[in-house]
């Protein structure tokens, strides 16, 4: 309750003094930063947004403050064909774009933040300060950006203390549903025209959403915590060099999974997370006679640690407590030369990145889970030849501990060539990645067991796995583009691959080790025992190679009057290699990630963009649809065929609009007043491969009203405001369906403020 009130006073008291200290009108009322959002794209080979040969999403910094978003997630419902649900933890940053994705390993789409590749998508969810534009490259980005961008890429643009030519101080506090608080503040100081520096803080928290009815506490509660500090120079006249250092840390609650059979949630364990990420980074820009060097690097460090109740019910089965300890390292260079002749130019880059990764991940087995997952498995069999005698194991827990030193390093070239002939643009890239993939891992456990016709006493034994794992791939990424500009906007075409990188999955090692100590038990006692599937007592089966796709794509960029933007294309992608998860018979504890799809979609998207100015009125509206046809043409997991069905996860429609319409009052009381209101809709969302269970399509509705001053603006805004019930993930363990349900009706307030 202090917070609630504290917050309340805090919202007033920025507000009146805004108002009262405003004695003057500042131009563009509605997005009061000195920064235009230019449509400028790509940020390795820039060119205006109208004549990229792609689909392209600019959302600027006054939708950003419209829709409230402050997350990759947020975003990800303005734009077509994507889908990041909010579910399980900041964790959990599964991507869906135009039918692809994972649920699990590596993403669909990469994130750039100011120049910067984010290696792992354990980073992906994070909080936002100081946007000026975010801009998703839709397609195969393989050819510039390289693994892990088979469905596009998000470039992130933050502010840039040279970008502003007098000292600027920022804001922001927000009160809404949940007792949720978030607040963000910075300070930009350009020092000189070739020297300025910038720092900047947040932090949030929540009590939550849902409630786990085991223990009556919420699953959902958390709060985190970031900053940076931005060092910005200009040396003479031809280099202009950045520095930053990022940090961000995420300590929540987790995982509030429902079962379908009860509708609610309920489990025994503790889950949560926790995550710190540190990351310097470099940027340095040359350009002198039509050269143009662009060069980044960054050290990303990230340590986190989960807590997981994987039975996710109130029963004592087992537990798994995952902690990872990242250094990672990137270098990109980027060369641009003067054009040789009027109608080509070109460019070239090196692209080097390192990946280590120290991960543990301990499974505890409890006694239920040893009596249900272990005893009963090994009983069975026994009792068909000796039904009046049984194992027994004097063991209360059973832990698994599993150690694993992961890496993945890489090194690439690319070049782009670009030709021009009148309205005529043709352009041809090709990129050659290399990567090496190593897994050395350690798994034991130990257990004291007995078999009632031959034991009197219990005995020993140890089961371990260890060893190697050692892998090498490259890919040669080509795009080819044609496309045809004008005043009026832009016709294109083009061909393009992409990948996500192969690996190691440690997650299927629990179901391994668990099997194994059933085999070393049986040996012990003079024995064989015949797996019920061989496949997952073999390490082998944790290695996975990359998926690939080509896409092939016909679009338009419009502009039929001023103020308005059209996007509209349809494109056709076919996979090989798909990476699928895969879950073995029975009641196992693991999940395997395997090559064992090729699948293929067609799809469509539009975008409508439209800003007016009419006297003391202005506004905007942005309106997008995405279709996406995306089925299996082969995928057998051993268990069915499942060729022709739709692929899991990925929502076969997405559409958002956006209305917002504002007017001058150019008083010193209150200068401006505005109102939106927006509507996304999502789905249908088939959950598993067998489309015999889906999230039917639903539509979620969002209003603001803006009040604003000289300095200030407050919002009065709200999510989902008709309360409507849909689920963002499904999923099966131990032979149980789980569910998560979205988020219900939020309601806040919001401050921004400029000095």
């Amino acid at each position: 309750m202090r917070i609630k009130v504290f917050v309340l006073q805090l919202i007033i008291g920025v507000c009146l003094s805004a108002a009262y200290a405003a004695t003057a009108s500042p131009e563009g009322w509605v997005d009061t930063v000195a920064l235009p959002d230019v449509e400028v794209s790509v940020s390795r080979i820039q060119r205006p947004a109208t004549q990229q040969q792609m689909q392209l999403t600019v959302i600027d910094s006054r939708l950003l403050s419209e829709t409230q978003a402050l997350t990759p997630k947020e975003i990800s419902s303005l734009v077509p064909n994507i889908y990041m649900p909010d579910y399980g933890s900041a964790m959990t940053s599964s991507i869906y774009i135009r039918g692809l994705g994972s649920r699990i390993n590596e993403p669909v789409m990469g994130m750039v933040v100011d120049g910067i590749p984010l290696l792992d998508k354990n980073m992906y969810d994070h909080t936002m300060q100081d946007v000026k534009r975010i801009e998703l490259l839709h397609g195969p980005q393989g050819s510039l950006y390289g693994r892990n961008s088979p469905a596009g890429v998000m470039e992130i643009r933050t502010i840039q203390p040279l970008d502003l030519t007098a000292p600027l101080i920022r804001g922001m506090v927000s009160y809404a549903t949940a007792n949720s608080v978030k607040a963000q503040a910075s300070y930009y100081q350009p020092v000189t025209n070739h020297f300025g520096w910038s720092i900047a803080g947040r932090y949030q928290r929540t009590d939550g959403f849902y409630t786990n009815a085991f223990n009556g506490s919420r699953v959902d509660y958390g709060q985190q915590a970031g900053g940076k500090l931005t060092l910005d120079g200009k040396a003479g006249d031809h280099w202009r060099l950045t520095g930053s250092v990022y940090a961000d840390w995420v300590k929540q609650g987790a995982f509030p999974y429902a079962s379908v059979a009860t509708s609610k949630i309920a489990y025994n364990r503790t889950g949560a997370y926790e995550r710190m990420t540190v990351m310097p980074a470099m940027r340095a820009l040359f350009m002198q006679d039509g050269w143009r060097l662009q060069l980044t690097g960054s050290y990303q460090f990230l340590r986190d640690n989960m807590l997981m109740d994987q039975d996710y019910t109130p029963a004592d089965i087992f537990t798994l407590r995952q902690t990872q300890t990242q250094h990672n390292g990137t270098l990109d260079g980027l060369l641009q030369a003067p054009k040789p002749c009027d109608w080509y130019d070109w460019a070239l880059g090196i692209s080097t990145f390192v990946k280590s990764n120290a991960m543990q991940a301990p499974v505890t087995f409890m006694r239920e889970g040893i009596d249900e997952l272990i005893l009963g498995n090994a009983n069975r069999g026994i009792q068909k030849v000796f039904p009046d005698d049984s194992i027994c194991i004097s063991n209360t827990t059973l832990p698994i501990p599993s150690i694993f030193d992961l890496l993945n390093a890489g090194a690439a070239v690319y070049h782009q060539s670009h030709f021009h002939f009148g309205n005529w643009h043709i352009n041809a890239g090709v990129r050659i990645d290399y990567e090496h993939t190593r897994m050395n891992y350690l798994s034991t456990a130990d257990l004291d067991y007995r078999f009632t016709m031959i034991m009197s006493d219990f005995e020993h034994v140890h089961t371990e796995i260890k060893g190697t794992k050692t892998a090498n791939y490259i890919q040669v990424l080509p795009r080819l583009a044609v496309s045809y500009n004008d005043t009026w906007g832009t016709v294109y075409g083009y061909a393009a691959k992409g990948y996500k990188a192969g690996g190691y999955n440690p997650q299927i090692f629990s179901t391994i080790t668990q099997n194994q100590v059933m085999t070393d038990m049986a040996a012990d006692m003079g024995m064989h025992l015949d797996m019920a599937d061989p496949r997952y007592s073999n390490v082998d089966i944790t290695a996975y190679r990359p998926e690939t796709d080509w896409t092939f794509e016909l679009g338009t960029h419009l502009l039929p009057a001023e103020g308005l933007k059209i996007d509209v294309d349809v494109f056709h992608i076919q996979c090989f290699d798909q990476q699928v998860t895969v879950f073995p018979n029975g009641k196992t504890t693991g999940r395997m990630m395997a090559n064992a799809a090729r699948s293929r979609v067609w799809g469509a998207e539009a975008a409508l963009h439209y800003r007016w100015q009419y006297g003391d009125w202005q506004g905007m509206a942005d309106a997008s649809y995405g279709f996406t046809d995306a089925r299996f043409i082969r995928f057998d997991d051993g268990m069915g065929n499942y060729a022709g069905n739709v692929i899991p996860y990925a929502p076969r429609h997405t559409a958002h609009a956006l209305v917002q319409a504002g007017y001058r009052i150019g008083q010193p009381w209150l200068y401006a007043v505005a109102a939106s209101a927006r509507v996304n809709v999502v789905g249908p969302v088939y959950w598993n491969e067998q489309n015999d269970c889906r999230q039917t399509p639903y539509a979620l509705l969002g209003a603001n009203i803006t009040l604003d001053w000289k300095y200030a603006q407050l919002e009065l805004w709200g999510r989902n405001l008709t309360g409507t019930q849909y689920d963002v993930f499904y999923f099966r363990s131990m032979g149980n369906d789980f569910l998560q349900r979205g988020k219900p009706r939020e309601l806040g307030a919001t401050v921004r403020f400029e000095i």
